[in-house]
């Protein structure tokens, strides 16, 4: 079995009730949008994850890993460290 290569990009995820902050995995080489454009993915894995409320900031989690639905996602954006 092969392994892929990945690279590793902070990004914020907003949804319509949480903020969350995290590390994605992405295939090496790729850009955070060819990851997102890729229409065979439905959910996207998180690791090292906060968990943030939106409407008043208040942390609701910090769990190791993570899986946020493509349909829950308002916007994704990479955040430098």
């Amino acid at each position: 079995m092969a392994i892929t290569k990945k690279d590793t990009i902070r990004v914020m995820i907003i949804t319509k009730d949480h903020r969350i902050e995290g590390e994605m995995h992405i295939i090496q080489g790729a850009r955070l949008t060819d990851s997102l454009n890729s229409k065979n993915k439905d959910f996207y894995a998180i690791t090292s994850a906060t968990i943030h409320r939106v409407e008043d900031d208040r942390l609701v989690a910090s769990p190791p890993f993570i899986v946020v639905a493509r349909e829950a996602i308002s916007a994704i954006f990479p955040v430098e460290e």
